[in-house]
This record gives structure tokens, sequence and C-alpha cells, in this order.
């Protein structure tokens, strides 16, 4: 989206040790803080992050055409320096980093802010599919689909696959002969599950998504280290885990597996 870079100086925070503490933001303020940070990867700032958030109307935010983010004016409410605090407060549970770039710290996703966000950009996908299917639209191409990060492409995939709805079929017959043979793969095999739903038994169909899962939840190449709230160790989140996908998002385990197996049994 061009140079996002600016002479301005960042307002200065104190760095301290990532704690990976509880985020306090609701997840609504959490979703539209990545969404934002999103446009601006390596690119821009927590000030520009904070503008887009705010919705200035700054000529360069303009040009940059960052007023079409969906979380552009999210806190149109509060001051700059409240959204600040806001980003901070992700950047300090390490949802977001800063990394300089020359003498200007850019904005980048961490491992767990990537994995919130690439579930919610997936779902992003999905609900767009969803109205213009309720508006009887037919898109003119799948090019947009194209050259996207293939983690989030399969998991867009897999939200599909796991509605067992027939309706999304044309779009994917659309979608399939534009994209790389890997992601075409994958694509027929999605159109062959969703065609053949009706004939699976509940157990058949939920075996299925748990053997596609396999493919289509692809773990991060860093992983997610979490801190268990029963025993305090650090442990790594699995993607594969399906219940920690919800309808509002990603939710990361609170407990170690070993804790929530000793959960388990002891109920």
């Amino acid at each position: 989206m061009g140079n996002r870079k600016t002479s301005r100086k960042e307002p200065k925070r104190k760095d301290s040790p990532k704690s990976h503490m509880n985020v306090t933001l609701p997840l609504p303020e959490m979703h539209a803080i990545l969404r934002a940070a999103d446009d601006i990867i390596a690119e821009g700032g927590r000030t520009l992050l904070s503008k887009i958030l705010k919705g200035s109307k700054e000529k360069k935010l303009l040009e940059l055409g960052l007023d079409r983010n969906p979380s552009y004016g999210f806190y149109r409410d509060i001051t700059l320096e409240q959204i600040v605090e806001k980003v901070d407060e992700l950047i300090d549970a390490d949802y977001l980093r800063t990394e300089y770039s020359g003498k200007l710290p850019m904005i980048l996703f961490t491992p767990r802010g990537w994995a919130v966000e690439r579930e919610r950009r997936a779902e992003e996908f999905l609900r767009e599919w969803d109205q213009w299917l309720a508006n009887g639209v037919t898109p003119v191409s799948m090019e947009y689909l194209k050259e996207r990060n293939r983690g989030m492409i399969f998991m867009f995939l897999f939200k599909i696959l796991c509605s067992g709805d027939r309706k999304y079929i044309p779009y994917l017959q659309q979608w399939e002969p534009i994209d790389f043979s890997k992601v075409q793969a994958e694509i027929r095999q999605v159109i062959e599950a969703l065609n053949g739903r009706d004939q699976l038994e509940e157990m058949q169909w939920h075996s299925l998504l748990r053997e596609r899962a396999q493919t289509l939840l692809v773990r991060s190449r860093k992983p997610v280290i979490l801190v268990c709230k029963e025993c305090g160790d650090p442990f790594a989140f699995d993607e594969l885990l399906l219940g920690c996908y919800k309808a509002d998002g990603l939710h990361f385990p609170e407990k170690c597996s070993y804790c929530r197996q000793q959960e388990e049994q002891s109920v």
C-alpha cells in the first residue's frame, strides 16, 4: 500500500520484558486493533495504527486508502492517547510487537497475534461470501484470494467445510481454476466433502473434519507459547484443538494438556 513511513517521532513507551499477561480488552476491541494493524504490518507504527482506529482524516492516511480498513474509526469517541494505551496493552500481552526499520519502529504481529488475526480474516472472507450469496451476487473474479497467506486460505476452506453447506460450491468451483496447485487440491477435496455430506452420519462427518484439520489448520512456523493457569508452566498452543475455534474467534486454552487431562479424570 505504498510507503507509510513518516518523519514524525513515535510517542515513547517504556519497553519491558514480555509478561504474556492476559489482555483485559474485550474481544471485539482486540480484534479491531489487530485488523487495523493488518494493513500496515512492517510499514507503519503505533501512531499510524492509532490514527486508523481513531478515524483520522489526515491526508497521508486517506491517500493510502487506510480509511477503507474495517476498523477505521472504531475508537472515534476516545482520544488518540487512550487508543495508544490500548495498542500498548496488546504489545505488552504479546499480540503485537515493534521492530525498528532505520529509526522508525514498525508494528508486527507476534505468533500469538497472527494466530488470532488469521482466524478472524478467514471468518471475514466467509461472512463476505455469505453476504454475496444472500444478495445473489456472482463474483467477477476470485483473483483476490490468490497469493494470500496460505495458512489463512486453508483456514477459510476449513470454515467452509465445517459449515457442511453446499451453497458455497459454485464459488469454490469458480475459485479452483485460478489458484495454485496445492490450493486447488484442497478446494477439490472440500467440494467433494460438501457434496457427500448428506451421506455421512454425524460421527463420520466429525471424523472427516478431524482428518481434514490435519491439513487445513496449518501450524505457525513459530509456536504460540502460553502459560498454564493451573501449574504455571509454559506450553505450546496446539492449533489443531478444534474446540478453541468459536463463533466469536480463537480462544487460547488456559491450561496445558497435562492439567486438562488431570481435570477431566477428576470429573
